[in-house]
């Protein structure tokens, strides 16, 4: 079984990008320890830096539950893509 987040809190978007129509979608890769502790990166980020800075910001607070292997938990990759829509 692998990966799985089990907090995932939304961006807190700063008043300068709520005000712009914004339909984006950016892929991150989480690399999850055997203990749940996850380090990310954004493999495919938005043309916006500043979102890139506030969704970094935000999936850095997920948290997960490790992958499990013959009943053990084990380190495991994951990547998700992360649709962006503020209208």
């Amino acid at each position: 079984m692998g990966a799985r987040a089990i907090y995932q809190p939304l961006p807190d978007l700063p008043e300068s990008l709520r005000r712009r129509r914004l339909d984006l979608t950016a892929v991150a890769r989480f690399s999850v320890a055997a203990n749940g502790m996850a380090r990310v990166e954004l493999t495919e980020p938005t043309s916006d830096p500043e979102l890139n800075r506030v969704l970094l910001d935000s999936l850095r607070r997920w948290r997960f539950f490790p992958a499990m292997e013959n009943g053990k938990p084990v380190a495991s990759t994951l990547e998700l893509r992360i649709p962006i829509s503020v209208r």
